[in-house]
C-alpha cells in the first residue's frame, strides 16, 4: 500500500511538473542552496531493508523537485547517469528516464530572452550600453527557480592572448541581468553567450538546455588610417589574371560603404601569387612609403562551376591577408568561401562575387 501511494504521488507530480516544473508561480520562493546530496539516516535504514537504488533516487529526486531545487535535481542525475553505467548494477532505466525527461520538460518550458544589446563599438572603446537578458518560463514567470546566469564572451589574458572568459551574473528582484564588458584591444566578431549558472555538462547531454548569443562586435580603429587592396583574380583555366581585378573593386566599394577612407586599389600580380609575404612588404613600403598603413591581398580563385537542375552553380574560394605595411606585421589572415546558382554561368559568378565581397569586407572590419 505505501509503494502504490509513493507511485501514485510521484506520477502526480510528474504529471504536474510537465507543464510548470520545478517553479512555484510567484516570486518569493527562495531558491535552496546547491549542495550535493547525502543520505538520510532514514534512507540509509530503507537501504539496509529495501536496497533499492531506485527508490532512493526517486526520493532525493522527489525531494529536489519538491524544494525547487534545479542544482539538487542535476545531482540526482548525475548520480543516476554514473549508477547506469557500471556494470553489474541495479536497473534503474526506468527511474533514469523519468528524471530526465522531467528535466528536459522543465528545460522546454523556459527559454533567455533578449532585454537589450549594445551596437557595435570600435576597438579601444566600450561599448555604449550593456547586454541584457532574462529566463522567462511559457507562463511568463521570471527566472522561477532565482537560478544564476553565466556569461561567456571575447576577452584577453595576462599576457595579451585572446581567449573567452566566463563570468558568473546574478540576476535582479524582476530577473534580468546586465553585462558591461571590458574595453577590448582587437576587433572581433563574435557573441555573448548567456547560459544556465549549472554544470558544463548538463549542456552537452540536454539539447533544449536554454541559452542565447547576442552579436558582440568589435570594429578596427583603422577605418581611416589609408590603405590599398590587391586581389589577384583567376581565371577558369587556373591562370592569373593581371590587371582589373574585379573582387579588388568589389571589395573596396563594400568597405567604402562600410565607412573606410583614403582606401584604393594597386597591383602586386607577382609577389602576391606566389604568396611571399616578405616580397610584399618589400614592394609595398617602395610603392606607398609611409603613406599606406595597411594592405588588403590575396588570391581568388574557382572552387567549382558547374550546370545543376536548378543552373550554373560556382563556388568561389579566397585566401586573403591583411598587413600592416608600417609595422611589417600581418593583421589578418583568412579564407572565404562564397557560392551562387543562377541561370547563366555570367549571372553565378557575378553573385558569387558579390557575396565574397560582402563576406570579405566584414571580415577586414572585424577581424582588423
Amino acid at each position: 500500500m505505501k509503494s502504490l501511494f509513493y507511485f501514485i504521488s510521484i506520477t502526480t507530480l510528474f504529471v504536474i511538473i510537465s507543464s510548470s516544473l520545478f517553479a512555484s508561480g510567484t516570486g518569493e520562493t527562495e531558491q535552496a542552496p546547491a549542495q550535493k546530496i547525502e543520505y538520510t539516516e532514514q534512507q540509509k535504514i530503507e537501504t539496509r531493508t529495501d536496497n533499492s537504488k531506485s527508490m532512493l533516487l526517486k526520493k532525493d529526486f522527489d525531494n529536489a523537485v519538491r524544494e525547487q531545487d534545479l542544482i539538487k535535481a542535476l545531482d540526482v542525475w548525475q548520480i543516476a547517469k554514473d549508477y547506469m553505467l557500471e556494470s553489474d548494477n541495479e536497473d534503474i532505466s526506468e527511474t533514469f528516464d523519468f528524471i530526465e525527461n522531467t528535466i528536459n520538460d522543465y528545460f522546454s518550458d523556459i527559454s533567455f530572452e533578449k532585454i537589450s544589446a549594445p551596437a557595435p563599438t570600435i576597438k579601444g572603446k566600450s561599448f555604449k550600453s550593456s547586454f541584457s537578458v532574462r529566463i522567462v518560463s511559457k507562463e511568463n514567470k521570471v527566472n522561477p527557480l532565482k537560478l544564476k546566469y553565466s556569461v561567456t564572451y571575447p576577452s584577453v589574458d595576462a599576457e595579451g592572448k585572446k581567449i573567452t572568459t566566463t563570468k558568473i551574473l546574478e540576476p535582479a528582484e524582476d530577473g534580468t541581468v546586465e553585462f558591461m564588458s571590458p574595453v577590448l584591444d582587437y576587433a572581433v566578431s563574435s557573441f555573448a553567450t548567456f547560459k544556465l549558472d549549472i554544470p558544463p555538462n548538463v549542456y552537452e547531454n540536454f539539447e533544449n538546455a536554454p541559452s542565447i548569443d547576442l552579436p558582440f562586435l568589435v570594429a578596427t580603429n583603422m577605418k581611416s588610417s589609408g590603405g590599398s587592396i590587391s586581389i589577384v583574380d583567376f581565371s577558369k583555366a587556373g591562370k592569373p589574371i593581371t590587371s582589373n581585378s574585379e573582387t579588388s573593386s568589389a571589395v573596396l566599394t563594400e568597405l567604402i560603404k562600410k565607412g573606410f577612407t583614403r582606401i584604393g586599389n594597386c597591383d602586386f600580380v607577382n609577389e602576391v601569387v606566389s604568396k611571399n609575404d616578405a616580397a610584399v612588404q618589400r614592394s609595398a613600403v617602395e610603392l606607398f612609403g609611409k603613406s599606406v598603413t595597411y594592405l588588403i591581398y590575396g588570391t581568388v580563385k574557382y572552387e567549382t562551376i558547374e550546370k545543376t537542375e536548378n543552373g550554373i552553380h560556382v563556388i568561389l574560394k579566397a585566401e586573403l591577408k591583411v598587413r600592416n605595411i608600417l609595422q611589417n606585421k600581418e593583421l589578418l589572415s583568412t579564407t572565404v568561401l562564397s557560392e551562387a546558382t543562377e541561370k547563366t554561368e555570367w549571372a553565378a559568378i557575378n553573385a558569387a562575387r558579390k557575396k565574397l565581397a560582402l563576406l570579405t569586407s566584414d571580415k577586414i572590419l572585424y577581424g582588423m
